[in-house]
């Protein structure tokens, strides 16, 4: 039986001064190592529901129960968080930082000692760990703050657009390490639509603080394809049922396709242009996921 680290029911919050609700009667689930993303445009909600999750904020309505009980102060330690920005460290260490979030949390000097020696050699920062934040680089300090949310090995891990402002190789290392995180539960805020595919197992679109789908990506089949092709390729169109055609038009000679399909109904397309000789100039895949962003999201930016 799955074991349910966080419930969060019917969950309402509204600032002051605000005309609706920043979360909206939201509730979900989330289950032990489950990768859940949180998407949505800025204002949907997300960083009030991590606040909420963080117990830094009180709920008008509604309730979040973590690891089977109502969440209270003490159990914040139990949960890691990797905020977006963070200021005002500049003139700490690695070492110093991840020695107040170890004792923060209840662990023993030694284990301290430790632990910070691991997690600074797994985001290879070990060597730069007596050096001040001020000369490091955001993509330095995102792997520090994953250092951080980790010390104390937390049994749920929030990441609140963790890849913003980082160039692609701070990306590249932060999403590296993240992808190891095979028995941490997460539960990860971006836009970053490609991300989300390749780290997680469900996606949870809010738009104005209301749930608005939940997707598991495992049930998935399709995805959306493009198509540059010589003309001939009409030929055999009528004999592939399953592409669900978007858009199909001939522009200077050729034929551009876009359509949603199953990897199988794709690969037969593929096999029946080979054995007509029908030439490809290009294709494309893209995940549905950016379908469902555009219905979900853009109209709100």
């Amino acid at each position: 039986m799955t074991k349910t680290i966080l419930k969060i029911q019917h969950l309402q919050k509204t600032y002051q001064h605000q005309n609706h609700p920043s979360l909206d009667d939201i509730s979900f689930e989330l289950s032990k190592n489950e990768k859940v993303g949180i998407v949505g445009a800025n204002g949907s909600g997300k960083t009030t529901l991590f606040k909420l999750v963080l117990n830094l904020l009180i709920p008008d309505r509604g309730k979040i129960e973590f690891a089977g009980g109502i969440i209270k102060d003490n159990q914040r330690y139990s949960i890691g968080y990797v905020p977006e920005h963070q200021q005002g460290l500049e003139n700490f260490t690695p070492d110093e930082l991840l020695y107040y979030a170890g004792r923060m949390s209840g662990m023993g000097k030694e284990k301290i000692r430790q632990k910070r020696t691991e997690v600074l050699i797994w985001t290879k920062l070990e060597k730069n760990r007596n050096e001040l934040l001020g000369s490091f680089s955001k993509g330095m300090i995102q792997r520090l703050q994953l250092a951080i949310a980790l010390i104390n090995e937390p049994k749920i891990l929030l990441l609140d657009e963790p890849m913003s402002g980082l160039d692609p190789s701070g990306q590249e290392d932060l999403r590296s390490l993240l992808k190891e995180l095979k028995d941490y539960t997460l539960l990860y805020a971006s836009h970053n639509l490609s991300d989300i595919d390749l780290l997680c197992d469900r996606v949870i679109f809010l738009q104005q603080g209301r749930f608005l789908q939940d997707l598991k990506l495992s049930e998935v089949e399709e995805e959306i394809y493009s198509i540059e092709a010589d003309p001939s390729i009409e030929e055999i169109l009528t004999s592939l049922p399953k592409l669900k055609m978007r858009q199909r038009n001939i522009r200077k000679g050729r034929t551009y396709l876009e359509f949603s399909s199953s990897l199988p109904s794709f690969q037969d397309l593929l096999d029946k242009c080979k054995k007509k000789k029908i030439k490809i100039y290009r294709f494309r895949s893209r995940s549905i996921l950016e379908d469902l962003y555009e219905k979900y999201v853009k109209p709100e930016e």
